[in-house]
């Protein structure tokens, strides 16, 4: 399953993003230019590289292929990720398709996720210190939120400030971060640039939320993964946890699930079934509200221009996103 970017006007760009994307992912060793590419070329959103893109051109940023370099280098990051996501909880498909490191074998898959970061790094170092921190504050905070979460892998211990730490640290930083380096580049203001980056961290937040969300009503041929698939490989999400709080018959179904790494089929679609049946899927949609008009707050600072109102159509659109 593949899908089309997200266009906010800014589909020219993207379109070069796409085209620095395949460039940067070329090298001499065939394989790791196939595997690398198996992973970027897969489709998605791009939606790390939309708010650089929207961040900069809503403060008046006129040099497209700087922001491209940096948008692409997200993208990879992005990219670089996901390949590492999937060895450490085993999964076997990505947007529909098989997982690097089960088509490739888990040692070629560490070299290719090592790969991409280091060519996101190549892009970034083409700019200064800046945004070479801001980037790599991002990337350690994205480590620091994948270690949290494996230590809750497999257990019922989570609570909410856990989850929200998680979330945070994985999905919301990576996109401040984009935010923030956009508007560093476009010459905003210190107020412009925090604002942006508050923007940037609660869309992060909304967007997580809505995935945890289809992960339990998703329809699997546009999400390209089985519902339940959080909860089959040992995490607790959003959804799970308002449930379990507001039912004990839920908390020990979903605890003697997932607290176990052979739970079977039919176990996880009990719960899955139990969790959408308590009412939680509808509480957790208002909790992604909730950061979605946080991060429309923050655009009160911007010039209204075509951009500024795209990134507040882009709050609306990760609201109502079915995959």
């Amino acid at each position: 399953m593949s899908s089309t970017p997200w266009d906010f006007g800014v589909g020219k760009e993207l379109k070069m993003v796409e085209d620095r994307l395949q460039e940067m992912t070329e090298s001499g060793e065939g394989l790791l230019t196939e595997a690398s590419r198996h992973v970027v070329s897969a489709g998605g959103k791009r939606l790390r590289p939309t708010i650089a893109i929207l961040a900069y051109k809503s403060l008046g940023g006129e040099d497209t292929g700087k922001i491209v370099d940096i948008a692409a280098g997200f993208e990879l990051i992005h990219s670089a990720t996901l390949v590492h996501d999937d060895i450490n909880d085993g999964g076997k498909t990505r947007r529909g398709r098989v997982t690097v490191y089960r088509k490739y074998g888990l040692h070629n898959a560490v070299v290719v996720g090592d790969f991409l970061f280091v060519k996101a790094f190549a892009l970034g170092g083409m700019y200064d210190r800046e945004i070479v921190r801001t980037t790599a504050d991002a990337c350690a905070k994205l480590a620091e939120g994948e270690i949290v979460q494996s230590r809750f892998r497999h257990t019922h211990d989570l609570d909410m400030d856990g989850y929200l730490q998680i979330m945070e640290r994985k999905t919301a930083e990576p996109m401040k971060a984009g935010a923030v380096v956009g508007a560093y580049l476009a010459g905003g203001t210190a107020e412009e640039v925090r604002c942006l980056g508050a923007y940037g961290l609660n869309l992060g937040v909304a967007f997580q939320i809505i995935d945890d969300v289809l992960d339990f009503v998703g329809d699997e041929a546009l999400t390209g993964k089985p519902v339940g698939t959080d909860l089959k490989e040992g995490y607790l999400t959003l959804p799970s946890l308002i449930a379990m709080k507001d039912s004990e018959e839920v908390r020990t179904a979903v605890a003697k699930a997932i607290d176990r790494e052979d739970a079977t089929p039919e176990e996880i679609g009990r719960c899955v079934k139990l969790v959408v049946d308590s009412g939680a899927i509808d509480k957790a949609r208002a909790m992604a509200e909730y950061y979605a008009m946080e991060a429309l707050q923050h655009l009160g600072c911007l010039p209204n221009t075509p951009y500024s109102e795209a990134l507040r159509d882009l709050v609306s659109r990760v609201l109502e996103r079915d995959s």
